[in-house]
């Protein structure tokens, strides 16, 4: 059954249950309250009458005389009926249709010689009164009036009762479908994402389209099979983690492989080669040790995806940046570049991953060379920040579009020609993240029509 009609249901079945509560209790009161309004105007009537009868009668033979005639019953309402009974119960005026015995008042306040049985009919109210003489009671006099007025009023009380609640009804009806329908459309949208995940992330045909018509039964149905799903994708998750420490674990092994051969190749040049060649060989063996150490750093990628620093020692920035311009020197002069360095008027040393900063400035510097049209011109200044040691790299390449200057961060994005520049979109990239693990920061500036400033800060201290 759905959550809806259930809501509904509920909602109409307390209001009718307390509009008849209210109703019952209303005609109750209400009769309750017209019963002893009806007693009370009763008595009264019946007080005065008895008094009047005491005034014309002393004895009880002159009650006796005046019961035929009956003074003063002109003055009681028509609906009315008056009996008059000795001290001992004898009927000695009154309507034979109402009984030959006195009712229930009346007994209360008669002493008879024997018990008699009560006289009343139900569908009348009774009020009785003592008659006092010269020499006290000489009899009773009895009052009583038909019930007809109360119960056609309680009766039109009723029925309004009935109607108002069947109107109650209604409305509430009305009413408890839209605010059912209010409280279950979260829940309906509720189910429709769960159900949404469960077929993403869930193996194909997880999602099942015979829901139920119970809005909850549904909910709980669709989130059991997104609890699937999600097993199902973390189990994938981990196949796929242990696909990838495999890989790495291959491609390491395979690029290990031949830079051992390359380090022990050099190694045996050499020896072969006179001292004076040497030198150049010596920086041939540098990088590959170098490159070495970038192979087994990549492919032991942390698990929170940031880049780690393997070592920490003391670092020249400024000595870096003219190592690195003097690595690249031969690679401007082929490009038809012109590739000046100027130095740090004073040591710029830090703390930090030698190979890490090398790449990044590599990567900085190369950038610039790429981008730089045959004639131009990548200046690499080193100088001391107000918080850390800084290397600008500037060039008078075409420059970097506006929409390029923050997304050229990230990686996949190119600055240059991607069919020329020969990147893989990661090299910007890299420097930014190398930088910020030294706590420092990598940052674009457009000072000119054409060209590009890059800068590179490291703080003097660790972080």
């Amino acid at each position: 059954m759905p959550l809806t009609f259930r809501l509904v249901l509920t909602y109409l079945f307390v209001t009718l249950v307390g509009l008849l509560l209210v109703g019952g209790g209303l005609l109750a009161l209400t009769g309750r309250y017209l019963e002893t309004q009806r007693v009370q105007q009763l008595q009264a009537q019946t007080a005065i009458y008895a008094a009047l009868l005491g005034e014309l009668a002393a004895t009880p033979a002159q009650l006796q005389a005046l019961a035929s005639p009956r003074p003063g019953a002109d003055l009681l309402p028509v609906d009315t009926q008056a009996r008059l009974f000795s001290t001992t119960g004898v009927l000695l005026h009154g309507d034979p249709g109402l009984g030959p015995f006195p009712s229930r008042p009346v007994l209360s306040l008669i002493a008879p010689p024997f018990p008699l049985p009560a006289s009343q009919v139900q569908s009348r109210h009774y009020a009785a009164s003592p008659i006092t003489g010269a020499e006290g009671p000489i009899g009773v006099v009895e009052l009583s009036r038909a019930t007809t007025a109360e119960t056609q009023l309680l009766a039109a009380l009723r029925r309004l009762v009935v109607q108002a609640t069947l109107v109650a009804a209604l409305v509430m009806s009305l009413v408890s479908v839209m605010v059912a329908r209010g409280l279950v459309r979260p829940l309906t949208h509720l189910t429709g994402r769960a159900e949404a995940l469960a077929a993403r992330y869930g193996p194909s045909g997880s999602s099942d389209p015979s829901r139920s018509r119970d809005e909850l039964v549904a909910l709980t149905q669709s989130l059991d099979r997104l609890e699937a799903g999600v097993q199902a994708y973390h189990a994938r998750i981990q196949e796929l983690e242990q696909m990838r420490a495999h890989f790495y674990r291959s491609l390491s092994h395979e690029l290990r492989t031949p830079l051992t051969v390359m380090a022990t190749t050099l190694e045996n040049l050499a020896e072969a080669l006179p001292e004076a060649q040497r030198s150049n060989l010596a920086l041939l063996e540098s990088e590959t040790a170098r490159l070495g150490r970038l192979v087994d750093d990549l492919l032991r990628p942390p698990d929170d995806g940031r880049l780690r620093l393997l070592t920490r020692t003391s670092v020249d920035l400024g000595e870096l940046a003219t190592e690195v311009v003097a690595m690249l020197m031969g690679r401007a002069r082929r490009a038809g570049v012109t590739l000046t360095a100027v130095p740090s008027p004073v040591p710029l040393s830090i703390a930090g991953d030698r190979d890490r900063l090398k790449q990044a400035l590599l990567n900085l510097i190369d950038n610039a060379i790429r981008v730089t049209p045959p004639g131009g011109v990548v200046s690499v200044q080193s100088l001391p920040g107000a918080t850390g040691a800084q290397v600008l790299v500037e060039d008078t390449g075409p420059g970097v579009p506006e929409a390029l200057r923050e997304r050229i961060w990230q990686r996949g994005i190119r600055g240059g020609d991607p069919a020329t520049d020969g990147s893989a979109g990661l090299g910007l990239a890299l420097v930014r993240e190398i930088a910020e693990a030294h706590g420092g920061r990598a940052w674009l500036e457009v000072t000119k029509a054409s060209g590009a400033r890059f800068g590179l800060e490291v703080p003097y201290k660790v972080r």
